[in-house]
């Protein structure tokens, strides 16, 4: 009976997750790292040379240029559109891995994850 129980468990919520699924539906370059840097080190540089003024002028146009420098370098990341289950289609990065558009996934945080990676291993059946 604890078997059949528990086995009953693992199938309803492994059903569940997919009516929970996102997909992928499109790509698109994502220049974060430069943006980021860049903005940064205007920041740095725009508060020491003209203070707080400076420091948000500068910030932001090194923010732009450290974007446009990245993607005119060719070294764009690359980030997907995921619509939710919900209907909301978010900007999500994924540096280390590639997807493909319909991709069934979940997202944990800032990151992609593989459907099958959401399943939970803490019901496994004992003898």
């Amino acid at each position: 009976m604890r078997k059949t129980t528990l086995f009953s468990l693992i199938l309803l919520y492994g059903s569940a997750t997919v009516g929970y699924a996102d997909e992928v539906i499109g790509r698109a370059p994502s220049n974060l790292v430069g943006q980021t840097l860049g903005g940064w080190s205007g920041f740095l540089a725009g508060g020491a040379i003209a203070g707080p003024i400076g420091a948000v002028t500068v910030g932001y146009a090194a923010a732009w240029l450290g974007g446009v420098t990245q993607q005119t370098a060719g070294l764009s990341e690359q980030a997907y559109q995921v619509q939710k289950s919900t209907g909301e289609i978010l900007l999500v990065r994924s540096p280390k891995r590639h997807w493909q558009q319909g991709d069934q996934v979940v997202i944990k945080g800032n990151r992609l994850y593989p459907l099958q990676h959401t399943e939970n291993p803490t019901f496994a059946i004992q003898h």
